[in-house]
């Protein structure tokens, strides 16, 4: 493979692809990055879309700090890369944070990272064999999870086919739901994020907060409080249970534990039998009382990160989405509609613009005519007088 020049400094001898590093922490870094550069990335299971960006780029080699493809699902990133001949080098530590600046060159060889004359990191490079097996284990390992979230899926609907599909035994809340916009916060990954980029929909739709197990102190620090709080009874903390409105117990056998905990708060929950999470019971609650949508905040929104995980919880995941429906979307989608409104400036543009147009329309008339001479003939004369 040739060696790509793009330093006056001297370059490394050696085997192996030669190039400037690009050091990109995060997303927003890989528009630096350039042709014939050596990219250092932390992306585990790069994805299809980011890689082939970096074969566009035509970067010279990609170094990856976590797993390009960590067989949770068959993703297509390696394998672009692969074949588009862009060497790939797995797992090289966080080491090269520390080791490496953007623009240092450096030379990639069989896995090893050489600056200069000396190895600063060494990583799995993924051969287009490699990228190919680990591609067809990922696609056995899905479908044998896909296989047991079924079976998970067709017992629970058989164990609880009267809450399901009758609403049985879903607890009746005093908290007014029906019509109203409703926002459901679990402490999943960027929920906080997430969270904040929705204060403009919860400003001004005035929805249902309901806070699930530790979401809840994620809306108390956003400055809300929860509407409701959902969770098992050891998972709650006293300044929750305080500082939220309504109390749901989830509880397996129907029993609440520690009610003095509840009590010195002067809180008397309501308790939700039944085996599922927390978070998944809440959409059932919400859709229940007849939300008009249930936004989801730091709860699963792609199939893989729904199929990733305990497979009788991935299973409970979508028996609650399937039942919700068309009411649940996630934070992501309703921040992005908020950010399309206009500003205050357009609507302003647009009534001024109204106004002119009225304004035209009456001075045609000899009415208007009439009203508007007086004004007219002092701004002539003040006019006049400036040019006097």
């Amino acid at each position: 493979m040739p060696i790509l020049k793009r330093s006056k400094r001297a370059l490394p001898d050696g085997p192996g692809v030669v190039g400037p590093a690009r050091l990109c922490r995060n997303a927003a870094d890989l528009s630096s990055v350039r042709s014939g550069d050596v990219v250092v990335i932390d992306v585990a299971d790069l994805g299809a879309d980011t890689a082939q960006s970096l074969v566009e780029r035509g970067v010279a080699a990609v170094l990856n700090v976590s797993s390009s493809s960590s067989g949770r699902y068959p993703n297509l990133g390696p394998q672009v890369l692969a074949a588009a001949g862009i060497p790939l080098v797995d797992r090289v530590g966080e080491v090269v944070w520390q080791t490496l600046r953007s623009g240092d060159v450096v030379r990639v060889d069989e896995g090893a990272v050489h600056l200069g004359e000396t190895t600063v990191a060494t990583g799995v490079e993924m051969t287009e064999s490699r990228v190919r097996d680990q591609l067809d284990e990922a696609s056995s390992g899905l479908s044998s999870q896909l296989d047991s979230i079924v079976t998970n899926a067709a017992d629970t609907l058989r164990r609880d086919r009267a809450m399901l599909l009758e609403g049985a035994g879903i607890p009746e809340v005093s908290t007014p739901i029906k019509g109203r916009p409703v926002v459901v916060v679990t402490d999943g990954p960027d929920a906080a994020k997430d969270l904040k980029s929705i204060r403009s929909f919860v400003r001004d739709h005035d929805p249902v907060l309901i806070g699930v197990g530790d979401g809840a102190g994620l809306l108390i620090d956003a400055g809300l409080r929860p509407h409701l709080l959902v969770g098992r009874g050891d998972e709650l903390s006293g300044r929750m249970i305080e500082r939220s409105g309504e109390v749901v117990i989830v509880s397996a056998s129907g029993r609440l534990d520690r009610p003095e905990q509840f009590e010195a708060h002067g809180r008397q929950p309501v308790v939700f039998t039944a085996a599922g999470t927390p978070e998944n019971l809440a959409l059932l609650l919400a859709d229940q009382n007849e939300a008009a949508v249930i936004v989801q905040v730091g709860g699963p929104s792609r199939l893989v990160d729904i199929v990733d995980g305990d497979t009788a919880d991935a299973a409970g995941t979508f028996i609650a989405r399937l039942r919700a429906g068309s009411r649940v979307v996630d934070a992501q989608s309703v921040a992005w509609f908020a950010r399309q409104r206009l500003s205050w400036f357009v609507p302003l543009l647009l009534l001024l613009a109204g106004v002119i147009a009225v304004v035209a329309a009456v001075a045609t008339t000899p009415l208007g005519h009439e009203w508007l001479s007086p004004v007219t003939d002092r701004v002539s004369s003040w006019t006049e007088g400036l040019v006097s």
